[in-house]
């Protein structure tokens, strides 16, 4: 198999270009003369739309666009752009994400380059399983969507295996859930004709809505409704998220009932009702559970519906505003320590199984969480949220970058050893066996542990000392 790294060595052949003026009948001609599955239309100021086979079939057939319209009328929703130089990781990435079929290549002057479809990926051996991705996106019925879902698996060990970053790879798993979970909700509707899809939009919550998933982690969910209706409607819909959590169940990805879940009335709201609520929770954390339903929304991330919709996590932007509700939120934030002479010692045991997640991930997880809030940053995943904090005085660079190691450095255990379970046969769970780590890897839990511990203490000793408003003020 060739070795491309690189998103241009994926190109095969020069890309068809057409104009937006163009009729819709005269470019799939061309399509079809030329066996390519799009083309791409230059739109001005160096930015390209493109027109694909899927997007021809949803304009024409389904919404009735005639055939003699310009090709503008038929355009995709989505294209994603790779530059010359990216890694093709990088480039399938952006694919999965934007979960599209097709990537737009330029070059740094944004002139185009050419076209890379999800087929060309296999030619990498570092996205050598992206068909599977494809695979999920056209799945005809729950069976279909069950037995592809469960191969993902297989293809976190085999990117792993080609040289694709830990990282990547999570962020790659966690598009695929995002895929998953869209036509879960696809099929599940085609059979509750009176609900329509257009009502409501699906928010991702937790490790997914940060895309900071691995095998182990719950699929939590949360739904924005459009606008009011009858009481007995919306538990129709209640009943059919319930069958597509059911659907997520047998694909491999797990919820807790209990939970975090779209099913749940208190997690399926109006736009405006959870507005309001949100509001509560800012002026009174203590009630209500609004500490908790705070940090479970501004992980929230729209994967299904108006991405716009969702008005929840605007309200919390505000809440350097509030010292008081900052405060209460640090101190949630705090209270699940990572504790060094604890985990020593049980590193030290060796029968004792190791809770990487909760011993070691979520503390760091629950500082980012609280630090991007505190700055009013709109980012998810938690190195993301440790840079656009860094710098103050609870939050120095130096120890933002001991955090941020830190906890790419678990994550990639966590992944390694959920994959080595996952192949051996076992359960997959956040539980190591501290009996099977290297050396090494026990000194490495230890040292990320040491470094999230000395964090959260220097957090509470600033936060003691110094009022809310000098936190997040430039480092002295």
């Amino acid at each position: 198999m060739p070795s491309f790294s690189t998103v241009e060595q994926l190109i095969e052949s020069k890309p068809l270009v057409v104009q937006p003026d163009d009729r819709i009948a005269d470019v799939a001609r061309q399509m079809t003369e030329r066996g390519c599955g799009c083309a791409v239309v230059p739109l001005g100021e160096d930015t390209y739309g493109l027109v694909t086979d899927e997007s021809l079939r949803a304009r024409v057939i389904s919404d009735g666009v005639p055939t003699t319209a310009s090709v503008s009328e038929a355009l995709a929703t989505s294209v994603p752009i790779a530059l010359v130089g990216d890694s093709a990781g990088e480039a399938l990435l952006t694919m999965l994400e934007d979960d599209a079929d097709y990537v737009v290549v330029l070059d740094t002057a944004h002139r185009l380059c050419g076209v890379v479809s999800a087929r060309d990926f296999t030619l990498s051996p570092t996205t050598a399983d992206v068909p599977l991705h494809q695979q999920i996106r056209r799945s005809g019925t729950i069976d279909e969507l069950v037995e592809r879902s469960l191969r993902s698996p297989d293809l976190l060990v085999e990117l792993l295996s080609h040289g694709l970053a830990s990282g990547k790879v999570i962020a790659v798993y966690s598009a695929i859930i995002d895929t998953v979970v869209r036509r879960a909700i696809e099929l599940v509707f085609t059979g509750h004709a009176d609900l329509p899809l257009d009502e409501f939009t699906w928010l991702s919550l937790g490790s997914n809505g940060r895309r900071e998933s691995v095998l182990s982690s719950d699929v939590d969910s949360a739904v924005a409704f459009v606008g009011d209706a009858p009481p007995d409607l919306f538990d129709a819909y209640r009943a059919a998220f319930g069958e597509v959590h059911g659907a997520l169940a047998r694909a491999g990805l797990s919820s807790d009932s209990h939970g975090a879940t779209a099913p749940r009335a208190v997690f399926s709201r109006t736009n405006a009702q959870w507005r309001d609520a949100a509001k509560r929770w800012l002026a009174s954390p203590e009630q209500n559970q609004g500490a908790i339903m705070t940090s479970l929304l501004v992980d929230g991330r729209p994967v299904y519906g108006d991405h716009g919709l969702p008005a929840v996590t605007a309200v919390f932007a505000d809440v350097r505003n509030h010292p008081g509700t900052l405060s209460l939120l640090l101190k949630e934030s705090l209270s699940r320590r990572a504790r060094v002479r604890t985990t020593r010692d049980m590193l030290m045991r060796r029968s004792t199984p190791f809770d990487i997640k909760d011993q070691a991930l979520l503390p760091v997880v629950n500082i980012a969480r609280w630090a991007a809030l505190s700055v009013g940053s709109p980012v998810l995943s938690t190195v993301e949220r440790l840079r656009a904090a860094s710098g103050s005085e609870i939050l120095p660079d130096s120890q933002a970058r001991a955090a941020i190691e830190a906890f790419e450095v678990l994550q990639r255990l966590r992944l390694r050893y959920q994959l080595m379970q996952y192949q051996s046969g076992g359960r997959v769970s956040d539980k190591m066996p501290v009996g099977s780590m290297s050396a090494i890897d026990r000194s490495v839990i230890a040292q990320a542990v040491h470094e999230i511990n000395a964090l959260q203490r220097r957090m509470a000793n600033v936060s003691a000392y110094l009022p809310p408003e000098q936190w997040t003020g430039p480092q002295e």
